[in-house]
């Protein structure tokens, strides 16, 4: 409802003229450009009435989840209606037949995925959580991976299959075979697209390595096949370029992965003996080391201005509303958006886990705390600075989508230290001498010894 609203620019309506209104939105004729927006609709509403028949459905008498189920299908159109009839009172938003149609479609769509494999899903998912195996663990995040991959590929989901269109996304350029060709100007804003290409392969190897009798090889060659798979489906995405660079930065990302999980998984399948700890100075020296980075990503080209107008004129971002930036655009630029914000600060959270990992326990509370507060500062740190450089765009909303990220970096470091680190092993052995037993060579008749 909230994304349906923003920028949240609400005019006053009698009501007897937006029910006039409402009677008369028309249905737009679907070309290229607005296939995206129908497309959104659509999948907006699928995991609405999925998990909602869900909850209410599962485990109940057959009669008695029907009745559920239409319910929720009748709710689902019912909150299409009201959200398009809202939407006449925000007239920055487009009201018409074709989101009416798309969000029923996609409750539809919903409602008959979870009778279809709902169930399944909730087998799965308990899997998940009984997981213990860090092979399993791993091998199931890396599929979930790759399906959160492809389905970013195949955004904004303006898809064809017209041999026609495919031809004119090629005379405009969005077909580039010769590698390294369509890199942009700047050598700077090159040598970026291109380490980002391939951190975005380097995960998926990774967690493919650390299944037992995977080798480098064979993990390096799933996910190459990946990037080479979603490469082609991209051929059928109207406003994607299909690139043979991605095929090159995918394979590099996917080989540093691959040897990064041989290295870490290859000790724990028994082939070495314990790994030494990093020293905390290190530890904390890399978490540190990455903010930096961050500033020179968000930062560059550092054009500051520090004029007093220009400042009070760039601090308008205070006022707006929560992601109102993020709808002057396409889905693509918004969800493109969050992950640059999120998956930047990531690692921030990772590498400050693991230096409060291997504090004494006696500190891993407050260490842990401080780090927490401390990505949230280095985010906002970012946001501000923004304020000075022309070329930017400060917004509260990616301060927040900062922080989440490192947060999210946090946690899922914990998780997978907890999971997929080596386990001490545990050896009872005969004569270690204790405060009150000393080590002799008789054996000592204690009443604790003869029970035994």
């Amino acid at each position: 409802i909230y994304g349906s609203l923003v920028p949240l620019d609400y005019h006053a309506l009698p009501w007897d003229t937006a029910l006039a209104k409402f009677r008369e939105i028309p249905f737009l004729e679907l070309g290229i450009g607005s296939r995206a927006d129908w497309m959104a609709n659509l999948l907006l509403f699928i995991p609405l009435a999925f998990l909602w028949t869900g909850a209410l459905a599962h485990g109940r008498h057959p009669l008695v989840a029907a009745a559920l189920t239409l319910l929720v299908g009748l709710a689902a159109a019912a909150l299409s209606l009201g959200i398009e009839f809202t939407q006449l009172f925000f007239p920055q938003r487009t009201v018409s037949q074709n989101d009416i149609a798309a969000e029923a479609l996609g409750a539809l769509i919903g409602i008959t995925c979870w009778w279809s494999f709902g169930a399944r899903l909730l087998t799965w998912h308990d899997g998940w959580r009984q997981a213990r195996e860090p092979a399993a663990l791993a091998e199931r995040t890396a599929w979930v991976y790759l399906a959160a991959l492809i389905g970013y590929n195949v955004l904004p989901l303006d898809l064809t299959i017209s041999v026609v269109e495919v031809y004119h996304k090629w005379q405009e350029g969005k077909l580039n075979l010769i590698p390294f060709a369509g890199l942009p100007a700047d050598p700077v804003h090159a040598l970026f697209e291109l380490a980002t290409d391939a951190a975005l392969w380097l995960p998926l190897a990774w967690l493919w390595r650390a299944r037992p009798g995977r080798d480098n090889a064979q993990a390096w060659r799933m996910a190459f096949l990946a990037a080479a798979g979603l490469e082609f489906m991209q051929l059928f995405v109207y406003s994607r370029v299909s690139d043979l660079t991605d095929l090159f930065t995918a394979a590099l990302g996917a080989g540093v992965g691959a040897w990064l999980g041989g290295r870490q998984f290859g000790r724990r399948h028994g082939k070495s003996g314990a790994r030494p700890d990093s020293p905390h100075g290190l530890r904390l020296g890399l978490a540190l080391a990455w903010i930096p980075l961050l500033m020179a990503v968000f930062w560059y080209p550092f054009d500051f201005r520090a004029e007093g107008a220009f400042v009070r004129e760039r601090m308008d971002f205070l006022d707006r509303v929560p992601f109102q930036a993020y709808y002057f655009g396409t889905e693509f630029r918004a969800i493109t958006e969050v992950f640059h914000k999120t998956l930047f600060f990531a690692p921030l959270g990772a590498l400050l886990a693991w230096w409060v990992s291997g504090l004494s326990w006696r500190w891993r509370g407050y260490a842990g705390a401080a780090s927490l507060f401390g990505v949230t500062g280095v985010a906002l740190g970012i946001e501000l600075g923004q304020v000075l450089l022309p070329g930017k765009y400060p917004d509260t909303t990616d301060w927040f989508l900062e922080s989440v990220g490192g947060w999210l970096g946090y946690a899922m470091y914990n998780l997978f230290h907890r999971h997929l680190s080596p386990k001490p092993r545990h050896s009872r052995r005969i004569g270690i001498a204790t405060p009150t037993q000393p080590v002799t060579g008789r054996r000592v008749n204690s009443p604790s010894s003869r029970h035994r």
